[in-house]
């Protein structure tokens, strides 16, 4: 059960969130570790549940373990491995993350497992005396630990998952537990590369197309045309004179600059369950869905409530900006709720989940208004009839493409 965050440190990076569960399991003789891996614990969904009760198994064939981890790379822009470290006492199991970097650090460069990550070398060290070339393995001798095996799983893309055993036996592993310790290594490897899998898959698509339309498309919502009508606040976001910043900085200073602004802007939307769907250029579309009539206030309010944060963050970054004598970035943000197509479009071997509409131009074009009516964020008078924050109007505008001109609203000034 978990305990909450737990701050530590591993070989190969400093766990940045680190979540300990309270294990369940007693040692569990059985003798049939293998078989039980193919069979149950294949089955078992959670990696950490799973690889508890493998550590238990092995406690109770008589396999003194007091500490083994489970380490898998991954891909993502700020995570670089993912894993689970068991520890008998105080019968903990932990997930942690390292971030991207770490692989710089004087703790990777020193850790014990850096060629079995790198080049699938296996790795032993029994902890008789100090290791201060390897510091992880001098904590674990001084915990307690007398030997310490790594192996190398099956290649996940460029790097190798990694298990590691550490048991507190004096004398250190016997002759048959490290064969034994082999014995089980293929059959885990089998189930930890498809879930390492798994979870890249997942991982990409969060990050690229965000995780409800990744969901989708992982449910197999995958052919062309195949769309869903729903009801969401549409958010569009631009930036003022983007075009000429473009042509004046350095591309290196363009990038910065956008990551700044996009993060500043998405942050908040994702805290508040809406999701990112496009980078436009220097423009952002985002949505917050709204299954009924009953969440169409709400809706609403966590999209307002995020464009303010955003406008919050932006402005932090803008401050930085101008002690470091740069641009400053200012934006337009349009909101509007309607009904959207939320599905697949393009072409055939090449296809985009997006929402589509007659509200997602509207959104556009009230954002458009926002630079003659010199202000930062304007909404849709849909929008302003279930948001319950104060709103006032600001006139009747033309807007491209309707045939009557549309009342928008801002925020009281």
């Amino acid at each position: 059960m978990p305990q909450g965050p737990v701050d530590t440190t591993t070989s190969g990076g400093e766990f940045f969130r680190s979540v300990a569960y309270t294990s369940l399991h007693a040692p569990i003789p059985d003798g049939q570790v293998v078989r039980w891996l193919l069979h149950e614990g294949q089955r078992i969904e959670g990696i950490i549940e799973m690889f508890d009760e493998l550590c238990w198994r092995l406690v109770g064939d008589g396999v003194p373990l007091c500490r083994a981890t489970l380490h898998m790379g991954t891909l993502h822009p700020l995570t670089r491995a993912t894993g689970t470290r068991w520890l008998r006492e105080p019968k903990l199991v932990e997930e942690y993350r390292v971030p991207q970097g770490q692989e710089a650090t004087d703790e990777y460069l020193r850790s014990p497992i850096r060629a079995t990550t790198e080049r699938g070398t296996p790795f032993r060290r029994r902890l008789v005396n100090e290791t201060p070339e390897y510091p992880l393995l001098s904590k674990i001798r001084s915990a307690g630990a007398t030997d310490y095996f790594a192996l190398a799983l099956n290649r996940t893309f460029r790097r190798f998952p990694v298990v590691t055993w550490a048991i507190d036996r004096p004398g250190g592993f016997t002759g048959a537990e490290i064969p034994a310790l082999e014995e089980i290594n293929p059959a885990l490897a089998m189930i930890v590369e498809t879930r390492a899998i798994r979870w890249i898959t997942h991982n990409l698509l969060d990050t690229y197309l965000g995780p409800l339309a990744g969901r989708r498309v992982l449910a197999g919502e995958i052919r062309r045309a195949m769309g869903e009508h729903l009801h969401a606040v549409i958010m569009m976001t631009d930036m003022r004179d983007f075009t000429a910043l473009s042509d004046r900085l350095p591309g290196e200073e363009v990038i910065e600059l956008l990551d700044g602004y996009f993060d500043a802007i998405v942050t908040p939307v994702e805290a508040r369950k809406g999701e990112t769907l496009k980078f436009l250029s220097d423009g952002v579309l985002s949505i917050f869905p709204a299954a009924d009539d009953s969440n169409f206030s709400e809706a609403s309010v966590q999209a307002l409530e995020a464009a303010l944060e955003g406008l919050e963050r932006l402005a932090t970054v803008n401050k930085a900006r101008r002690a470091a004598d740069r641009t400053e970035v200012r934006i337009g943000i349009g909101l509007h709720l309607g009904e959207v197509i939320f599905g697949n479009v393009g072409a055939a071997h090449r296809l985009d989940f997006t929402v589509l509409g007659p509200a997602v131009n509207l959104a556009s074009r009230i954002e458009g208004l926002t630079k003659q009516l010199l202000r930062p964020i304007l909404v849709s008078s849909t929008f302003a009839r279930v948001c319950p924050h104060p709103l006032v109007s600001l006139g009747f505008h033309p807007v491209s493409g309707l045939f009557e001109p549309e009342e928008v609203f801002g925020l009281p000034a």
